[in-house]
């Protein structure tokens, strides 16, 4: 069995860049590595008595608020440390997309979407993701519990779509195999929807998991390096900074890869930031 933990990152307030992502755990060694970030975290807030609790990786790195007593070379070192441990130890689901692109593509009829909100359908997008990779093992390892950063509004609408299981996410996660030389594709039967996934989402208060905590600062990570590819203004190191992380980052980050044709890997496609690889 596996854990899901999600955050979120980005707002039409702050840009054009929003990015859902997070660290898959195996449960075998959930104990062991909650422990292990619970002990850095708990380290860095020790030696910082006058930080706030909660890691909110935003403020934090611009040393907003109390942030500001801690060294800018400190906390862009803690900051690399968890993406370090966070690649170690777990699998990378992400997700990042145009506010822009998002408003011109729901627009569109022909994608049919179920849902109208960015956020459940980025959701919907990493459950995918993950069902797609679980498929690869065996059934029991791969089935993956999910928990979200607590979003009252929208992360119902994520698990009123695993349970209803709509076949409009299918191609997103369907395999392939060739035959006479042709890639045949494989349907997907109404049983077999999101089957590695338990069919609700789970929410937890970022304050209560540290695990909850690294998955905001991976997608800050993503978020603030998808920016810096828009912004005018050539920030030289804090591009090479974030660069090395991603780059950590994306050693175990899992992709969709070559889905076939379908209404929703055209939506997806179309709503990407520029940046991102599917």
């Amino acid at each position: 069995m596996k854990f899901a933990y999600i955050d979120e990152s980005g707002s039409t307030d702050e840009g054009d860049v929003f990015v859902m992502s997070g660290l898959l755990v195996d449960a075998y060694r959930l104990r062991a590595q909650t422990k292990t970030f619970d002990d850095i975290l708990g380290e860095f807030l020790r030696k910082h008595p006058s930080a706030p609790k909660e890691l909110k990786t935003k403020k934090f790195i611009m040393g907003k608020n109390r942030w500001s007593k801690v060294p800018h070379d400190e906390r862009k070192e803690f900051l690399k440390e968890m993406c370090e441990l966070a690649a170690q130890v777990a699998d990378i689901y992400g997700f990042a997309m145009s506010f822009s692109a998002f408003r011109e593509s729901c627009c569109v009829a022909e994608y049919e979407l179920p849902i109208k909100h960015y956020w459940p359908l980025s959701g919907m997008f990493l459950c995918s993701l993950i069902q797609k990779n679980a498929k690869k093992m065996d059934k029991n390892k791969g089935l993956t519990v999910l928990i979200f950063d607590d979003n009252k509004r929208h992360m119902p609408e994520v698990s009123d779509q695993l349970y209803q299981t709509d076949s409009w996410f299918d191609a997103l996660y369907k395999t392939s195999k060739k035959i006479r030389g042709k890639q045949q594709w494989k349907e997907i039967k109404s049983s077999e929807r999101f089957d590695h996934i338990i069919n609700t989402a789970f929410a937890i208060k970022s304050e209560h998991s540290s695990l909850i905590q690294v998955a905001d600062a991976i997608c800050y990570v993503y978020r603030r390096w998808l920016e810096l590819f828009s912004e005018k203004e050539q920030y030289v190191g804090e591009k090479d900074f974030y660069q090395s992380l991603v780059e950590i980052l994306d050693k175990k980050r899992k992709y969709i890869g070559r889905p076939p044709r379908a209404s929703c890997v055209s939506f997806y496609t179309a709503i990407k930031h520029p940046n991102w690889k599917l």
